[in-house]
């Protein structure tokens, strides 16, 4: 199975609101979730960039108040191995 990467380091395949909420995730919703609109996936997208992974400033002070916040404590680890993938 492919991995469906979220721009703040979700693996969507294993997030627990894919089904709940009928989420795509961020990529395929234009970063408009079943909570709002996400400003994580707004920077990365202005910035060009396929997930945070790629960029310099990583881990930035909001992706890192995202991921304490949030659900998916895996997100940073995501993000450093996929930047390594890609």
């Amino acid at each position: 199975m492919e991995i469906i990467k979220g721009k703040c380091g979700t693996d969507c395949n294993t997030c627990k609101f894919k089904e709940k909420f009928n989420c795509d995730g961020c990529v395929k919703q234009g970063g408009k979730i079943f909570w709002g609109e996400c400003d994580i996936y707004k920077c990365a997208d202005e910035k060009s960039f396929e997930h945070c992974g790629k960029c310099p400033q990583l881990p930035c002070a909001e992706l890192t108040r995202f991921i304490n916040e949030g659900h998916n404590t895996n997100r940073l680890n995501n993000l450093n191995k996929w930047k390594e993938q890609d």
